[in-house]
């Protein structure tokens, strides 16, 4: 990742550490550190998929469709357990089951549209959207030529079915709005 657009993200990722920034086709975006409620609800998630696969969350995801581009961090990433203990500085997405987004007020339309189609176009086999604002979870699943075929919605407290490789149902219920 050599452009400049790397270079400028870099830059700004080095200057304001207590930020949460992302890049996505050449944009850098910025949010704040995410609060009690947010963290709490990747943690729920999280825990429930730890005891079977290396679950990680902030992990510097890249791909190299998306041409140094995109550079992203989700929430949660999913990964056979093989990459337990593995400390990459960018994690190829490829070797991803599944990531999730938990949507925030400001981060709406870059996690439910946005990075909807970076993941497909990567292949990740599952995309999980948690929106506290709708009280829902969306499972996008089966991407191809940079598309999910499938698209799932459960409302809190409902069960998430996430087929083969994960083979899960997440609990939902200690899902809270904001």
């Amino acid at each position: 990742m050599t452009n400049l657009e790397m270079h400028r993200f870099e830059a700004i990722d080095a200057a304001f550490p207590d930020l949460h920034a992302e890049m996505i086709d050449g944009e850098v975006c910025i949010e704040t550190l995410v609060g009690w409620a947010h963290g709490r609800m990747v943690v729920t998630l999280l825990t429930q998929l730890a005891a079977q696969w290396c679950v990680a969350t902030k992990v510097n995801t890249v791909h190299d469709s998306w041409q140094g581009m995109t550079y992203l961090r989700p929430d949660l990433s999913v990964a056979d357990l093989s990459h337990q203990g593995v400390n990459h500085e960018d994690f190829p997405a490829d070797e991803l089951a599944l990531v999730g987004e938990v949507v925030s007020p400001s981060t709406a339309d870059k996690d439910t549209r946005r990075k909807v189609e970076k993941y497909a176009i990567a292949g990740i086999p599952y995309y999980l959207v948690v929106n506290p604002i709708n009280r829902e979870c969306v499972l996008h699943s089966l991407p191809e030529d940079g598309r999910d075929r499938s698209r799932v919605v459960s409302k809190f407290g409902d069960p998430v079915p996430i087929g083969a490789p994960i083979d899960t149902d997440l609990d939902t219920s200690a899902l809270r709005t904001y």
